[in-house]
């Protein structure tokens, strides 16, 4: 996939990335960074220039402003606002392309009868490998609506720190792996319960496919929107609460409560 598109890589310039007033604009456009303290929106910009200086980002097909690497920069960091930027070590590089990969591969079922599907890739990780994205995808994150890639991504990053994504991530300060195992492993058995059942899923029913994407899918909607997560699975969101050291839905606008709609326009 990305051998066809080789010719066309080219760094993301950093001539911007010092410009006090383009970081404090990119802050203020992305609705899920607002409600942070002072001290906060300061960290978070320290951590998105740093990200921007320590990650390439190698844009495939695709030219990003600098305001719009500020943005990107800025969703990246929210989930390692306390925890440090040490938190997204192993990979070097951010591979931007246009549209998501489309591929072809077999899948087995319980019955062993295996079959051809086709699988959209909007974002990959790998373990000590780069970090590749839509920007197609990228473009319609920032809201508060349950969804966003980079952050999705991301925590697959923080999960594999931990050795293969299982949805068992290092835990900081006196978190307990036990606890955690039980809360995540009972969520994740009731979704697919409720899956099987016939039922609709409250939250992206991609995460029943593996822990792995039950933890990225539950991080995204831990950031994006809490108060759906809280109100279905509230002890994790109490474990994500004290892994990320943050409460974003004491953050969540009254305005978005009081209209009853997550509905926003794009940061980007």
């Amino acid at each position: 996939m990305l051998g066809l598109f080789k010719w066309l890589r080219r760094p993301a310039g950093t001539q911007h990335h010092e410009d006090a007033e383009l970081w404090e604009q990119a802050l203020a456009a992305v609705p899920i960074l607002q409600g942070l303290r002072d001290e906060e929106q300061a960290r978070l910009i320290r951590l998105g220039r740093q990200l921007l200086k320590r990650k390439t980002l190698t844009q495939i097909g695709v030219e990003l402003t600098a305001r719009q690497q500020a943005v990107l920069a800025l969703q990246a960091v929210l989930p390692i606002l306390h925890l440090g930027l040490d938190w997204y070590r192993g990979f070097h590089e951010i591979i931007l392309i246009p549209e998501p990969v489309t591929r072809r591969q077999e899948v087995q079922d319980e019955f062993g009868l295996v079959s051809e599907v086709e699988e959209e890739n909007a974002g990959e990780s790998w373990p000590q490998g780069p970090l590749v994205l839509a920007w197609s995808e990228l473009q319609q994150d920032g809201d508060w609506d349950g969804f966003n890639l980079v952050i999705h991504e991301l925590a697959h990053k923080i999960d594999m720190l931990g050795g293969e994504a299982d949805g068992a991530p290092p835990l900081p300060g006196k978190m307990s792996h036990q606890q955690w195992q039980q809360v995540f492993q009972g969520a994740f058995d009731a979704l697919n319960r409720q899956l099987d059942a016939g039922e609709q899923a409250v939250i992206d029913p991609y995460a029943a496919e593996h822990p792995a994407e039950f933890f990225a899918v539950c991080c995204e909607s831990f950031f994006t929107d809490p108060l759906r997560l809280r109100s279905v699975y509230p002890v994790v969101y109490q474990q994500l609460e004290q892994l990320f050291g943050q409460d974003p839905a004491a953050r969540f606008p009254a305005t978005r409560l009081l209209a009853g709609s997550h509905e926003g326009e794009s940061p980007v």
